[in-house]
């Protein structure tokens, strides 16, 4: 692209800084417009957004042209960011939570294949870019053509509504809620009727500061690991491209152990796939920074992508545990927005560290980080326990409930397929 454009290479650094600023802002004006378009259509409207930007860096013909469609290509990413995980937190379980980050993951291993795809059939980077926004394209269809089921599941508005235990055996009626969330709060009927709270407003709730300094530390820690393993690793006597294959295989971690957790997410809270995450990646920093042979560190590279995998989504969707639904896009707004400046700052600022000492601290580094991630994570949950102690507790009883209603359900079924199989002797 640089040699296209005519511009020196750094450049692209400009230009993700203004894509990541689009991004931030769209991330906290989306709440107030979450509420006047609803879910389903301010993601097909974001996706269109960014299809309309992959079109224009198709067709650019200058860095400052390149800029310019920079803007929307932020502003798009951060409204569907905040939408789409707004409304997993809320209307989803955490599984599907894990599961849609882990979705992340093979779009972000897909991309890179779709650039060689394109330039070895001839597109070069222009029909990447192309390439992509046709998909764009497709997924913003299918979203136009679902939205109907997209308000249906807003209006349901929590578990409690979808789980109805029988009277008697005669007359069974069960709603599977597969849609409900594992820690949601509280369904409330009222939220979108209540006033709207702005972002200086939703900042003054207890714990809200914090849950931004969580989402920073975190996307320090994540950035910070996929940028300068490489860099560490080839310092340490790797070849290059081993240590590129290597930083691949850390990717690929993240994508496997966040469809695991999809899985534990099944019979374990939230609270504990974080900690749980936490503790995976403090062990490979811990080994990391010990003298050990080289193959051991491509094994502790893995590990920090499988400690990382659960923890983001986690915090995700317990969001509106924490909070409540009424603040959950309002709260998810300003921790994405923690999460895009910690991605900012800190690589960058550790690259100045590595500039001036050596890049044999990045374990170090890592180790900060994660420290200061589970000093807010502490203190974060000793403001909300009580808040996450309620969800819990009300999750486990309309687990029990729905576990009642299918059992009695099985019990109508046997006893109605004996009666038919009477009939038939007789």
């Amino acid at each position: 692209m640089h040699l296209d454009l005519k511009t020196p290479i750094s450049a692209a650094g400009i230009l993700s800084i203004i894509a990541s600023l689009g991004t931030i802002v769209s991330s906290l004006c989306t709440p107030k417009v979450l509420r006047i378009l609803g879910t389903g259509k301010l993601v097909a409207y974001s996706i269109a957004l960014t299809a309309i930007a992959s079109i224009g860096y198709g067709f650019a013909d200058s860095f400052n042209i390149l800029c310019l469609w920079a803007i929307p290509m932020g502003i798009g990413a951060g409204a569907v960011d905040v939408a789409m995980n707004n409304f997993a937190a809320i209307y989803l379980e955490s599984k599907h939570t894990n599961w849609l980050h882990a979705s992340w993951g093979i779009g972000a291993t897909l991309g890179p294949s779709l650039l060689s795809f394109s330039i070895m059939t001839g597109g070069g980077w222009r029909g990447a870019y192309e390439y992509v926004a046709i998909a764009l394209a497709v997924i913003f269809v299918l979203i136009l053509v679902s939205l109907p089921l997209w308000k249906k599941t807003e209006a349901r508005r929590g578990l409690s509504e979808n789980v109805t235990i029988p009277a008697n055996s005669e007359n069974v009626k069960v709603t599977n809620p597969g849609n409900a969330p594992r820690t949601a709060a509280p369904p409330d009927n009222n939220a979108n009727k209540a006033p709207h709270t702005s972002i200086r407003e939703a900042l003054r709730v207890p714990g809200m500061k914090l849950s931004f300094l969580t989402f920073f530390f975190y996307s320090a820690l994540e950035i910070s690991t996929s940028l300068w393993c490489g860099t560490y690793l080839i310092a340490c006597g790797f070849k290059p491209e081993i240590g590129a294959f290597i930083v691949s295989l850390m990717f690929a971690s993240v994508m496997i152990g966040r469809i695991a957790s999809g899985f534990f997410a099944i019979k374990f809270t939230d609270h504990r796939l974080i900690y749980a995450g936490i503790f995976i990646v403090a062990a490979g920093c811990l080994v990391l920074s010990l003298p050990l042979p080289l193959w051991i560190q491509p094994v502790c590279i893995c590990l920090l992508g499988l400690g990382c995998a659960p923890v983001y989504p986690s915090l995700i969707h317990a969001t509106p545990a924490r909070f409540g639904e009424s603040l959950s896009s309002q709260a998810i707004s300003i921790q994405l927005a923690g999460s895009y400046i910690g991605s900012i700052l800190m690589p960058p600022a550790f690259g100045l560290v590595a500039a001036k000492f050596t890049v044999h601290l990045w374990p170090i580094s890592l180790s900060v980080f994660v420290g200061l991630l589970l000093l807010c994570v502490c203190l974060l949950d000793n403001i909300t326990h009580k808040k996450l102690n309620k969800s819990y507790a009300r999750e486990r009883v309309f687990d029990i409930l729905h576990t009642v209603s299918m059992e009695t359900l099985k019990r109508e079924r046997r006893i109605q397929r004996r009666l038919r199989n009477r009939r038939k002797k007789h």
